[in-house]
């Protein structure tokens, strides 16, 4: 029964940040789950979890969602997924952790440095990279969120866009991660346990930081965002150093 509530309590937390910056749900709930739960149950339900908060997203922003910044998105995802199982056989896991956590963090404070307000966009190619890296890592340690974020940052999109732009990519990641859990037999009883208990409560955390988010200007909400970036990083390389 514990163990049950701190399930509930981290992706309730998970939620409130996510409904903050429009990510960071796994990334702040996995490390508190994976303390008691073996990471072949913990990253099948993540997914399923997570699959389901951005449903939940992409609804709440389904106005905003700018479409054509998703195309490059939609032709990563499924290669990514696929890309995953075979880097992993020739990278080792600590390695790929560690040089996305560098990077991540280079560039959130890189962003918070350089940022003046100007709203600086980048081509919409790089979406490509950021389904391909999205779907990879998601389905290796069970969080996609920074490589969406790092490219629908600088995509062009208000803050609004942003946060449904990002739902909308979680789906299509999402779904691909998911669907080869479940080819692959991962999902179980107890995984669906743990799905059951934890959804309502990162929905419900989810719409108490969006509400939260609502109150913080333009300006405000790109800070938010890279210190999240920031600080998501560098907790991905410390995790591989550690």
């Amino acid at each position: 029964m514990a163990e049950l509530w701190i399930i509930i309590l981290a992706w309730f937390a998970g939620g409130f940040v996510n409904g903050i910056a429009g990510f960071g749900a796994a990334m702040i709930a996995m490390p508190l789950l994976t303390s008691f739960i073996e990471l072949s149950v913990a990253v099948p339900s993540c997914t399923l979890v997570v699959l389901c908060l951005n449903f939940h997203v992409g609804w709440t922003f389904r106005r905003y969602i700018e479409w054509h910044y998703l195309k490059g998105i939609v032709y990563g995802a499924v290669p990514g997924a696929i890309l995953s199982v075979f880097v992993l056989e020739y990278i080792p896991e600590h390695q790929m952790k560690g040089g996305m956590g560098i990077f991540i963090t280079c560039y959130a404070l890189w962003s918070l440095y350089s940022d003046s307000g100007k709203k600086k966009v980048i081509h919409h190619l790089w979406g490509y990279l950021a389904g391909i890296l999205s779907s990879a890592f998601g389905m290796a340690f069970g969080f996609n969120g920074p490589p969406l974020a790092v490219y629908i940052a600088y995509c062009g999109c208000p803050s609004q866009a942003v946060k449904g732009v990002l739902g909308a990519g979680f789906i299509i990641t999402s779904t691909c991660i998911v669907l080869a859990k479940i080819v692959t037999g991962q999902v179980d009883t107890t995984v669906l346990t743990i799905f059951a208990a934890a959804t309502p409560a990162v929905i419900i955390g989810s719409k108490l930081g969006i509400r939260f988010s609502a109150s913080l200007s333009e300006y405000s909400y790109r800070k938010v965002l890279f210190c999240t970036l920031a600080l998501m990083g560098m907790k991905i390389a410390w995790s591989a150093l550690a």
